[in-house]
């Protein structure tokens, strides 16, 4: 049998600790240095041990105040905090396959930030050193980087949005700009027919819609001479006949809907409406909602494989288009 390595009698040693009860959930372990100077050990080292305990989710480092033994099980392999905006039904997807996909022993503990960039720093503040990985969808806001910078880069995944971090190499994210307006150009011929194309887009920060979508909007339209009204949101009884209606957030389209049935509008032909992000709901309500959107069970799988192989990749989930003839 091969012998162990230094830092493999390191990381040894605190498994039978835990496993034995020696030592309890909280408790410091000693320091680098302590460790160094007892053993006779590099710190270098120790600090591989003690990094591996991390990366298995055993130990964790709070604040430069040194390791605290983080579980009461040795069978936990890794954490993952996981930072989302919120648990819109589209990223319930996401949260439902990649809870299946990393298995049952590592652990995920899921935090909201709501687009509010005090919460996100909140949140990052408190994982950072508690965890082994960081998977986060982060707001579009030129001090993110800044925040995100407590983080080791190494066991950072970004998903969902795209963010600048110097040559951060992992991330899977969708893109929205030149797929919107790719899609709006293969439909020219059905849009067209309607007099005119309204859009509800809420600017407001909570609303965290991406203004990539408006640009292509208005693009589509200039270069097609299409008229484009932008709106907040969408007001309860202002319906028109030969309007295609493209939403992107759920309460106008759950609005846009009641005043169809209430009318005895056909989707399709009396009115158009297009949703942005796909959901399940939107299969089968008033018949189908046509939808364009990424893939959110495939980016997290993409981003489940990232925790099991630690194999950094930067992969764009494509964004297509679910046609269900409401427009």
């Amino acid at each position: 049998m091969a012998r162990l390595s230094k830092h493999e009698q390191i990381v040894k040693g605190v498994l039978m600790s835990i496993e034995d009860q020696l030592v309890e959930r909280g408790q410091m372990l000693p320091s680098i240095n302590q460790m160094s100077n007892e053993l006779g050990f590099a710190r270098k080292t120790i600090d591989k041990a003690y990094g591996e305990l991390k990366d298995r989710g055993l130990v964790e480092s709070r604040n430069r105040r040194g390791f605290f033994v983080s579980t009461e099980s040795v069978d936990q392999t890794v954490r993952v905090a996981l930072v989302m905006y919120e648990f819109r039904p589209f990223q319930e997807v996401f949260y439902n396959v990649f809870r299946q996909s990393v298995g049952e022993n590592v652990q995920v503990d899921t935090f909201f930030h709501h687009n509010n960039l005090a919460v996100f720093e909140d949140i990052v503040s408190k994982v950072s050193g508690r965890y082994g990985l960081y998977v986060v969808a982060p707001i579009v806001d030129r001090r993110v980087p800044k925040i995100l910078g407590q983080l080791m880069e190494n066991r950072l995944l970004l998903i969902d949005r795209y963010i600048n971090i110097s040559e951060h190499k992992a991330h899977v994210i969708q893109e929205f700009e030149e797929s919107t307006f790719a899609i709006l150009s293969s439909k020219l011929d059905r849009i067209s027919k309607y007099r005119r194309v309204e859009v509800f887009f809420r600017q407001d920060a909570e609303a965290a819609y991406p203004q990539e979508i408006l640009s292509a909007c208005r693009r589509f339209s200039t270069l097609n001479r299409i008229q484009l009204k932008i709106h907040d949101r969408y007001a309860s009884g202002t319906l028109e006949k030969n309007v295609l209606y493209l939403t992107i957030g759920d309460n106008d389209l759950w609005s846009l809907l009641e005043d169809c049935i209430d009318r005895g509008f056909v989707l399709g032909e009396d009115i158009g409406i297009l949703s942005h992000n796909e959901s399940r709901i939107k299969k089968i309500v008033h018949g189908g909602i046509s939808t364009w959107s990424t893939d959110f069970g495939q980016m997290a799988e993409v981003a489940a494989r990232f925790v099991l192989e630690r194999k950094p990749k930067r992969i764009t989930i494509p964004t297509v288009f679910i046609d269900r003839n409401s427009f």
